[in-house]
């Protein structure tokens, strides 16, 4: 997989080049925001370790339901998914990757209801990359949950190369239907095409992503149904921004933004937000306009509504805005200035109370290798 190390916002390379020995390393983390927004010294609150020693990377988190919370990023070089269910995290059984995958890691994930013949089930879909050592060029990694355990999923190969799935990797993946989602990745190179996949009838098949965009790579992907679906990503080293209104992928105007744009989030076709690097964005339904918030640094955004929104960033920086204004919230102590924060979610009021969650990852030294070793962050009920 790859990390734009351009952005000051983002952590680096994959954890085995970071490493794990006697000077630190690199660990997901992950906090729990507490009811009260103004409690101190911060709302967030750290939750249970991480159940495995480091190094490993969260970059990527979806939840059902307070007690039903996946997070997926890599762990030792193997892609890592993770479930919490209230009190503890496990790490259910997958498929493993080929001997033949290096840096394999899952970016991104995304669950919702679908309704099956049994009631309403959860879809639980987990999408990355890796480097095959043989065919020498990356490939993308697709895995859905069955309930018991994560299934390989086969990815479409690109349009007129060879038949198998090679020369890209997915960075994220949304869920916009009972029964649909959207994931988004790059190939690699100044003409590799914008790659944007659609999962329907159970099968994911390529579909035409915004033409003309030089070095353009999509980096994350949301939706508020079939026909109102939003990727961010970069064009060259500046943001960019596409919708899909169920019939073709467009590129859309927005301001400059010196930094890639690694997330997106949106409430209803009238209500969006985008964050990368320095710049968060809103989108109000015919333009977007940039936002200015009090933190130095917006990885990512999450939203119950326009008056309830959360961004966060390096250095564990978080901020919230009301409908009025932004505030900055401090982290827990111990993750401040080492966490940056890559994932955010919101679960939704009517299951289980509302709840928000973010996960990320922070550089240890060897003073603080015994700390947690996960972060996850919610807002809402316990």
């Amino acid at each position: 997989m790859t990390f734009l190390d351009d952005s000051p916002s983002f952590p680096g390379r994959r954890p085995e080049a970071n490493g794990a020995g006697p000077a630190g390393g690199v660990e997901g983390v992950a906090m729990l925001l507490t009811d009260d927004a103004t409690a101190h010294p911060s709302p967030w609150r750290p939750l249970d370790p991480f159940p495995m020693p480091p190094p490993h990377l969260l970059t990527g988190v979806a939840a059902t339901a307070p007690d039903d919370v996946w997070a997926v990023g890599q762990a030792h070089g193997r892609p890592l998914a993770a479930h919490w269910d209230g009190e503890t995290w496990s790490v259910p059984p997958g498929p493993a990757p080929s001997a033949a995958a290096i840096g394999a890691g899952l970016e991104g994930v995304a669950a919702g209801p679908t309704d099956g013949p049994g009631g309403p089930a959860a879809t639980v879909i987990a999408v990355g990359g890796a480097y095959d050592r043989l065919l020498g060029t990356e490939v993308p990694l697709i895995r859905q949950w069955n309930g018991a355990a994560w299934e390989e999923a086969a990815a479409p190969a690109l349009p007129g190369g060879p038949d198998t799935a090679r020369d890209y990797v997915l960075t994220d993946v949304a869920m916009v239907g009972p029964a649909e989602a959207w994931a988004v990745g790059h190939g690699f190179g100044p003409r590799a095409p914008l790659i944007a996949l659609r999962w329907r009838d159970g099968r994911w098949r390529m579909v035409d992503g915004p033409s003309g965009v030089h070095r353009g790579k999509l980096l994350a992907v949301c939706g508020t149904s079939p026909r109102d679906v939003w990727a961010v990503g970069a064009a060259g080293r500046e943001g960019l921004i596409a919708h899909f209104d169920g019939t073709a992928w467009r590129r859309v105007p927005a301001p400059a933004t010196r930094f890639p744009l690694t997330d997106v989030t949106a409430t209803a076709p009238d209500d969006a937000w985008c964050a990368g690097g320095d710049s968060l964005l809103h989108w109000d339904g015919r333009t977007w306009a940039p936002v200015e918030v009090p933190v130095e640094s917006v990885n990512t955004v999450t939203a119950f509504s326009s008056a309830d929104v959360w961004v966060g960033g390096a250095r564990g920086d978080l901020a919230h805005y009301d409908g009025r204004r932004w505030r900055r919230v401090p982290a827990p102590e111990r993750l401040r200035d080492a966490t940056v924060w890559r994932a955010s979610t919101a679960t939704d009021a009517r299951r289980g109370g509302p709840a928000v969650w973010m996960v990320g990852s922070r550089r240890f030294g060897a003073a603080t290798a015994s700390a947690g070793k996960g972060v996850t962050a919610r807002h809402g009920e316990p």
